[in-house]
């Protein structure tokens, strides 16, 4: 008599005599990598999807329709896999600059006045560099497009870098790096989903 052992690790189930790969949760990530810094910094058209990693961020800062402040996202709920992720980025002035156009507040001066004086000196700040941004000429946005879907299917049998939670699935992480000549280049790593993650995002 044979005897026929199956084992998870061969990510297969049976079904009927065919044997069909299970549909495997995978995560969605990218990261800007800004190579005009210290030239000029860069801010993005807020059309990225719902970012898991910003849950403790202010809606003042998340619904803004220019991201200033952070340039990582990674994409809400996990396990849900997005046909297109478009970002739009221009180039945009430097620290110094800002604090010349009113767009920053220095340091030293920051807190001055008490909690509920900052508070109003920063949304007020954010309110007029918003409104700068919008200045920015058409012609100077740059448009990148990531397809996660075709990347799900281009990955589907590979195994990923290093250890984490093989239960979580795999996570697609894309890192842009932006060129000061306008040109960018993207790198995917792929991962699995990490253990730890489940506590913040």
């Amino acid at each position: 008599m044979k005897i026929k052992f199956l084992t998870i690790s061969s990510l297969f189930l049976l079904n009927g005599c065919q044997a069909t790969a299970p549909t495997m949760k995978n995560r969605i990530s990218f990261e800007m990598d800004n190579q005009y810094w210290p030239t000029h910094s860069i801010v993005y058209k807020n059309n990225w999807p719902e970012c898991g990693n910003l849950s403790g961020t202010p809606d003042a800062i998340k619904k803004q329709k220019y991201i200033t402040t952070y340039s990582s996202c990674k994409i809400s709920p996990e396990g849900y896999v997005p046909q297109q992720i478009i970002i739009e980025y221009a180039p945009w002035l430097t620290y110094e600059e800002q604090i010349k156009k009113g767009y920053g507040v220095p340091e030293e001066l920051r807190y001055g006045g008490g909690e509920e004086a900052a508070k109003k000196k920063r949304l007020a700040i954010m309110a007029a560099q918003q409104e700068g941004i919008a200045k920015i000429p058409a012609t100077a946005w740059k448009r990148i497009v990531l397809t996660p879907l075709k990347d799900v299917e281009k990955y589907k049998y590979q195994v990923p870098e290093g250890k984490g939670n093989r239960s979580r699935g795999k996570n697609i992480h894309y890192i842009i790096s932006l060129h000061p000549d306008g040109s960018y280049d993207i790198e995917t790593k792929l991962y699995w989903v990490q253990k730890y993650q489940l506590k913040w995002n």
